[in-house]
């Protein structure tokens, strides 16, 4: 029986000792206390006095203590960490942690965690390490504790957690003991959504007008009224406001504009060059995909429409579908990813879009350095003269690297609220 009570304790000693998955490190006050103790330890033998080898001995409770004890704190405990599943950059990011102690007597106390969340992939620009850094102060038996950390969210991307520490110092802070524990999970960063100016509404509305006064849509029951103009050579008579032509004495005709639910297709091309790639040109890129990601959340909170995101490279990449929070989820996930592409053109991408959205759509065409439209679809094979004519009237081509963008987003604080506000429809 007592050989039996005795391996049982010492079995248990030897677990708390230094396992494959946990790390010491003294402290700078251990260093001290160390140094202290062996300068005593030496004295005493030296000089062969009882007294300070009495003291020394004494003195080496406290480091065995710390030994022991730190290896006594991290039994019976597991934490884990609740984080979102998706978070846009620019918004805070925050992690919730839980430390559960499953121990009957003992609590928990002045318990560390040191977590690491980092870019899956670094060709994506701006991607930094996340380290959050928290303490428990004190968890008593058989019940949870719970933090939250809050910080700022890094640029777009996919991010992951891998491992993280626990540490402990106690009793003393002679110690540091570290247990590595595995906890696997991810986080996607979207792009940063701003809000769109009054200027990309007057340009939406240009380019979904015909110079006839009337739409490329196909019924005219998807047609709203939007305000008068003058008269001009080619425009149909059914568009005449007589009883406003009458009133100031020349012919005025109704102007229409597209409604939400005209198919739109959002072109990026995410051009980078292989080398010397300055920080301007990254900024750029940026802000390329910083306004798509915009105009796909406002454009998805639209019903009854089609959307498109197509992107160049070395394979020119299409994702679309009906106007939907689901959707919208993959196209800001794409877009979360997006790497720069030191090949791909605008040609090529036009051949891969399906034949109505060549028809139909509403083409926005975002790239970071200037594009020739006529050159772009003289290369096209999908395209042919007339073909090419028919989707001028229907372009809208912005060039990032020219500012082309400045004026038609806002990213200041008012506007990141209504962002947010805005951004609800993916949750």
């Amino acid at each position: 029986m007592r050989r039996h009570l005795a391996s049982r304790v010492f079995g248990r000693m030897g677990s708390w000792g230094l396992k494959p998955n946990q790390r010491l490190r003294w402290r700078k006050a251990g260093v001290v206390y160390m140094a202290v103790w062996i300068g005593l330890l030496a004295a005493g033998l030296h000089q062969q006095a009882n007294l300070i080898l009495l003291i020394a001995g004494m003195a080496a409770g406290p480091i065995v203590a710390s030994f022991l004890v730190s290896a006594a704190m991290l039994r019976k405990i597991r934490v884990t960490r609740r984080g979102p599943a998706f978070v846009f950059s620019g918004e805070p990011l925050i992690i919730d942690y839980t430390l559960e102690n499953f121990r009957r007597s003992t609590s928990v106390l002045a318990l560390g965690v040191e977590d690491v969340l980092a870019p899956v992939d670094r060709t994506v620009p701006g991607g930094v390490p996340v380290l959050p850094r928290l303490t428990f102060d004190r968890v008593a038996p058989g019940a949870k504790g719970r933090l939250r950390w809050a910080g700022p969210t890094p640029n777009r991307g996919r991010y992951r957690f891998t491992t993280m520490e626990l540490v402990t110092g106690s009793p003393f802070g002679l110690i540091e003991r570290r247990v590595v524990v595995t906890e696997p999970s991810e986080i996607l960063i979207y792009p940063r959504i701003g809000h769109l100016a009054r200027r990309w509404n007057q340009l939406h509305r240009e380019a979904t007008q015909t110079k006839k006064g009337r739409r490329h849509d196909r019924t005219a029951q998807q047609q709203e009224y939007h305000g008068l103009r003058e008269y001009r050579a080619g425009d149909s008579p059914r568009w005449i406001h007589w009883r406003t032509t009458a009133r100031i004495g020349k012919p005025m005709v109704k102007e229409f504009e597209q409604q939400n639910d005209q198919d739109l297709a959002i072109l990026l091309d995410p051009w980078l060059p292989r080398t010397k790639v300055t920080p301007e040109q990254r900024e750029t890129l940026e802000a390329a995909i910083r306004f798509a990601a915009t105009v796909c959340v406002e454009s998805c909170r639209q019903a009854g429409r089609r959307i498109l995101l197509g992107w160049t490279g070395a394979t020119p990449g299409v994702r679309q579908g009906p106007a939907s929070a689901k959707l919208l989820h993959e196209l800001l996930e794409q877009l979360a990813v997006m790497r720069p592409a030191p090949e791909g053109q605008m040609s090529v991408l036009l051949d891969a879009l399906p034949p109505a959205c060549l028809r139909e759509a509403m083409l926005v065409m975002i790239s970071t350095r200037p594009v020739n439209l006529a050159d772009e679809a003289e290369r096209s094979s999908r395209l042919s003269g007339g073909a090419s004519r028919g989707i001028a009237g229907r372009v809208l081509l912005l060039d990032a690297s020219q500012g082309d963008l400045t004026d038609l987003i806002h990213f200041d604080e008012h506007n990141r609220i209504a962002a947010s506000r805005r951004a609800e429809v993916v949750e």
